[in-house]
């Protein structure tokens, strides 16, 4: 029978699952299948007689099939970088280089590193890099890539040899072969617990272009430039070229996350200061369409970088050390909420709002020379769980106005959360409302009281009272649970 292929590049290998559809550069369908989460027990065969070769595992679910370029994918093929690595001879010595001279081992990116700081803000993220340097079944099983990429001729099938997975716990959607009993897993959603098979210490990662930011001052010798404006969702076109020092697109993966919770801590250090003036923003200004392009930047090029990515997102909010006065005050208002009938407080926190994935820098220009921060109370309102989340404003060196925001989120709670405060970040520190709505099942936006009325300036006292009241009115529009939203 004859066989059609198509191609596409393998830079997109991030996010290539079975079962999934795409519109542009977005999923916007995949299959629905039972999920299971499984634990390894022992890797019992290879079938390499199909054209993808599949690797079979004895689960305390039963026996499980997984195609191995699936296995890759979630194993290693966590960005665009580390994608082109595993297809390269010098694998992963090509993107940094490991100091065991001394404790902690050293992770070190070389200065001419075209990989992404923005990759190794996350905890995760620095942890799955560490296991893939340090870890020696790691690194040998991703140098097999090549290896078997280069031996295997014109042979179409993916072929590797995994690292051992045994006690592995993974998540998975499988579809069940009656025949036989066994389950082929169609995508792996999370792996739940990896494994270490070594005693690896304490490690740090040194990036050249993670610098603490310091802003300059109006008095300071940079130049104030003008800050450019950010196409923060391009149209993917696969015909069109990356350009050098363009943007870059990072879309991340929903829901899949990578963990090792025997992993001690890896740590991203500041390797010096970096002078960002502060820019003047253009506003009132649409925003003119971008492309997103695949492949190598190139002085001809003219779209963003498009360079999808896994394993973004950490479980928990990255807190605040130091909380502004702002939040003080925030404080003392969802407490007196917690108070009124029908309304119970149930957690608060400030939390950092997270580093941009593009070149906005707006959440930098504080007053302290912090990053921005946020405050966010969960409350339970009409038999709902609630969020109220408040952007620290007042601590920009350019005062700008944001709502408080009142979210019932959809499913997937945390991952929605986190990419509602990442696109406040990408977007100049400004909500994205239409964002924000696809993400939430409602949606109340809160403005606040002003601090003067009829010409006389309130107390403090006298503004918390309105403020609350204010919210008061918003949470009362709460549906109920049983309500159509």
């Amino acid at each position: 029978m004859n066989r059609r292929y198509t191609s596409i590049p393998i830079e997109l290998a991030t996010l290539i699952a079975p079962g999934r559809v795409f519109a542009d550069k977005k999923v916007i369908k995949q299959s629905e299948l039972e999920r299971l989460e499984v634990k390894i027990i022992r890797k019992v065969g290879v079938d390499r007689f199909s054209e993808n070769y599949h690797f079979k595992y004895d689960t305390d679910k039963g026996v499980i099939s997984v195609l191995g370029f699936e296995l890759a994918r979630v194993l290693f093929f966590h960005n665009r970088h580390l994608v082109n690595a595993a297809y390269s001879a010098n694998g992963l010595a090509e993107l940094a280089f490991i100091d065991r001279s001394s404790q902690p081992i050293k992770i070190r990116f070389p200065d001419s590193t075209s990989y992404p700081v923005s990759h190794l803000q996350t905890k995760k993220s620095r942890a799955h890099l560490a296991w893939l340097m340090l870890d020696e079944r790691a690194r040998s099983s991703f140098f097999t890539i090549y290896q078997r990429f280069n031996g295997n001729g014109n042979r179409i099938a993916f072929d590797f040899s995994p690292p051992d997975l045994t006690d592995w716990i993974l998540e998975v959607s499988i579809e069940r072969d009656i025949s036989t009993g066994d389950m082929n897993v169609r995508r792996i959603e999370n792996i739940t617990v990896g494994g270490i098979s070594e005693s690896i210490f304490r490690s740090e990662i040194y990036h050249p272009k993670q610098k603490t930011r310091v802003r300059l001052s109006s008095a300071g010798t940079g130049k104030r430039g003008k800050a450019p404006d950010v196409d923060i969702d391009p149209e993917l076109d696969m015909g069109d070229i990356p350009a050098f020092s363009a943007r870059r697109h990072n879309q991340k993966e929903e829901g899949f996350s990578f963990n090792i919770p025997d992993s001690p801590d890896v740590v991203l250090v500041d390797v010096n200061e970096s002078s960002v003036p502060s820019p003047i923003a253009i506003e009132g200004i649409d925003t003119e369409p971008e492309k997103a392009g695949v492949g190598m930047p190139s002085r001809d090029g003219t779209a963003q970088e498009f360079d999808p990515v896994l394993n973004q997102v950490d479980d928990v909010i990255d807190e605040a050390k130091e909380l502004p006065h702002k939040f003080l005050i925030f404080e003392e208002v969802v407490n007196k909420l917690g108070l009124a009938k029908g309304i119970k407080l149930v957690s608060l926190k400030c939390g950092n709002f997270p580093v941009p994935t593009n070149k906005s820098e707006v959440i930098y220009q504080t007053k302290d020379n912090k990053p921005l921060r946020y405050f966010m109370a969960i409350l339970e309102v009409n038999q709902r769980k609630v969020i109220m989340l408040e952007a620290d404003m007042t601590s920009l060196t350019k005062t700008k106005g944001a709502s408080t925001l009142i979210l019932g989120l959809k499913d997937d709670t945390g991952r929605n959360f986190h990419e509602i405060v990442q696109h406040f970040s990408d977007n100049s520190a400004s909500w994205g409302h239409t964002y924000i709505r696809q993400r939430t099942n409602f949606l109340k936006r809160c403005n606040h009281p002003r601090w003067k009325e009829k010409g006389k300036t309130l107390t403090e006292a006298e503004y918390l009272h309105k403020w609350v009241d204010v919210l008061k009115r918003k949470l009362s529009e709460v549906p109920r649970v049983e309500e159509s939203t």
